[in-house]
């Protein structure tokens, strides 16, 4: 039965080393250890958000209206429901461009 070690990623380049040394193939320990370094790094780092992720994300802490002939405010149209005051393609429209600016 296999059994599961835990290992700094320090002792692994130790292990690595000696490996090596003695004139051994590391290869597939390397490969380990490169995933588990990514796998690290991935979870200590915030994956931007999507168009559609970051759109919901706004679309919930926007106030919602609904009602009958609700008029946008920026192309006038009427509509069954808006989305702080806009229509949805008003909204996404005034949106995007702030996802650069505040994910940067």
């Amino acid at each position: 039965m296999p059994a599961i070690v835990k290992l700094s990623l320090q002792e692994i380049d130790k292990i690595i080393a000696d490996i090596e040394a003695s004139g051994g193939d590391a290869e597939e320990l390397k490969k380990t250890r490169a995933e588990v370094a990514d796998s690290k790094w991935l979870a200590k780092h915030e994956k931007p958000l999507g168009e559609e992720e970051f759109l919901a994300e706004k679309r919930a802490q926007a106030k919602v209206e609904y009602g009958t002939d609700l008029e946008c405010m920026i192309c006038h149209k009427k509509f069954d429901h808006l989305v702080s005051g806009t229509c949805e393609v008003c909204f996404r429209e005034w949106m995007l461009p702030l996802k650069t600016k505040t994910r940067a």
